[in-house]
């Protein structure tokens, strides 16, 4: 039986605890105990990317991260803070999704 890769939990959890970051960020313009939390969070990315290098390499983490946290922060961004796409954004995000799955490919 084949397992999810150590790596890729890890990457998981990176974009999840940055997306709670970015959101406690954004919250913290109107309330500022939000502020310190985001703090936190991003502490906690920090500790997670450096479990993350044991396994992987920086290029391949950071990328894999980089897509889908923009994908994550762009979901919480329209259903959370109602914020709104273009067509270009679309684009932009197709683009980034494609650069990470061709670096996937030939590593």
């Amino acid at each position: 039986m084949n397992t999810i890769p150590r790596v890729v939990w890890y990457v998981l959890l990176i974009v999840m605890t940055e997306t709670m970051a970015m959101s406690c960020f954004k919250k913290s313009l109107d309330d500022s105990k939000f502020f310190l939390a985001g703090i936190l969070f991003y502490a906690i990315v920090g500790y997670l990317l450096c479990e993350t290098f044991k396994t992987k390499g920086l290029a391949i983490v950071n990328a894999a991260w980089s897509a889908i946290s923009v994908l994550a922060t762009t979901i919480v961004g329209v259903m959370l803070f109602k914020e709104s796409l273009h067509i270009h954004d679309y684009f932009a995000i197709l683009l980034i999704v494609s650069g990470v799955m061709i670096m996937k490919i030939t590593n």
